[in-house]
């Protein structure tokens, strides 16, 4: 591979535990789902005999210990429970492994579970247990004195997900040329909104009654962003179209179809190879690039906001910015009275051209200069009313002294290499 064709290193610690929470709530949903129907699915008198399925000693299957019904339902439990743990990031690693167990087994007892992300999300949980622990967002990692730790997703990890997604779209594109006449004469499309699993929508409508030569491209253009994926994820140019275009349709599919578990998968393996290199920190609102420091002012008395300040110390790999407590001395060079007087007792920001942010537009800006997935939530929340979202951000402030004590002093404990980076 070419320099800079794939990152040096994986996604931060934060970014990686946004993945990691939506892999564990999925997981928990699917499997409580599931609780009501397990015995059913994998039970000694359900739908699948234990003799009949053809992958059933492939792993060592937790269902053959037992099939009676209450081990079956109190397998889909656990795992619900293991999964709540796979999202908060404690003993994460450990339930990684069961669920991947439980996992595979649930499929071993009953191959009509099969869609196409049950690869992905093994590989993923397999991959878990496998990462170092204690990335910054888990539980695991909180009070900890280092906020990120350095912490990065291993390089060979990410690149062997990307090597599993890419390998699987382009092969599950070319079986559908050389197999489906439904692919090959373009219908397939039309056959999806038919289909009835489809949603009745008002998009269903829309693309039903589309011309059937827009249908036919449609068809075909998702068959080649399935066939052409592998060779696009080589280069580092098209590899984030290629990713998009995908995500994009698997959205797609979530809309239409009332068949989650087809497409959320699909959806988990791509937040696991999302790059942040593609959303590069940035400078909103069109300010000019500037090597001076942005100074972050916050409630020294707050721990709410000195959560927050870690969050960013934790996420902010390029040294940004800078932080002074409301309270401290400092704050009195940088702004004058009225200003400061100005300011809420929370979290504010002053930007390099001298203009102060508050509220949620102070949120919206460290977000996005902190890059990658935090410039998406940044986008979201800017496209949220000013009023709507600073009503939001007024009624946590209001309440979070009760939820969150109060720190034994204005700048958080943290290790040497960034004291530095405050000042009282």
């Amino acid at each position: 591979m070419s320099a800079g064709a794939w990152p040096a290193r994986g996604p931060s610690g934060g970014q990686y535990s946004l993945a990691r929470a939506f892999l564990g709530l999925y997981l928990a949903l699917h499997f409580a789902q599931l609780v009501p129907w397990s015995v059913e699915l994998f039970g000694a008198r359900g739908m699948v005999a234990d003799w009949s399925s053809p992958f059933f000693r492939l792993v060592p299957n937790l269902f053959a210990i037992s099939s009676a019904p209450l081990f079956v339902q109190s397998v889909c439990v656990a795992a619900v429970l293991l999964a709540l743990l796979l999202a908060l990031g404690t003993w994460d690693r450990l339930a990684a492994l069961a669920l991947a167990w439980i996992w595979a087994s649930a499929l071993g007892r009953n191959p009509l579970l099969s869609n196409p992300g049950l690869p992905y999300v093994g590989w993923i949980l397999c991959a878990h247990a496998l990462a170092p622990g204690k990335p910054y967002g888990s539980l695991a990692a909180r009070g900890r004195i280092d906020p990120g730790a350095d912490w990065h997703y291993p390089r060979l990890l990410f690149l062997g997900a990307w090597g599993l997604l890419a390998a699987g779209y382009t092969l599950s594109g070319l079986d559908k040329l050389l197999t489906s006449p439904h692919w090959r004469d373009g219908s397939a499309m039309r056959l999806v909104l038919e289909n009835p699993l489809a949603r009745p929508t008002v998009l269903r409508e829309f693309l039903l009654g589309l011309p059937p030569e827009l249908l036919t491209c449609l068809s075909y253009g998702a068959l080649a962003a399935e066939i052409l994926f592998a060779p696009l994820a080589l280069f580092r140019r098209t590899r984030p179209w290629a990713w998009l275009a995908l995500l994009a349709m698997h959205l797609s599919l979530l809309v239409l179809l009332d068949f989650m578990d087809l497409t959320l998968g699909m959806i988990v393996i791509h937040l696991f190879t999302f790059d942040p290199a593609w959303l590069p920190a940035g400078r909103p609102d069109g300010q000019a690039a500037s090597a001076e420091h942005e100074f972050v002012f916050y409630d020294g008395h707050c721990g709410l906001c000195h959560g927050f300040v870690r969050f960013v110390l934790a996420e902010d790999e390029r040294g940004l910015f800078r932080f002074a407590p409301l309270q401290g001395e400092h704050i009195a060079t940088l702004l004058d009275g009225a200003r400061r007087a100005a300011l809420p007792d929370s979290i504010a920001v002053l930007r390099s051209d001298g203009t102060v942010l508050t509220k949620s537009a102070a949120v919206a800006h460290l977000l996005a200069r902190l890059g990658g997935p935090w410039r998406v939530c940044s986008f979201v929340l800017r496209a949220l009313p000013r009023p709507l979202r600073d009503f939001g951000y007024e009624r946590v402030a209001a309440i979070r002294t009760r939820l969150f004590a109060r720190p034994a002093q204005a700048c958080p404990l943290l290790p040497a290499r960034l004291r530095g980076r405050f000042v009282a």
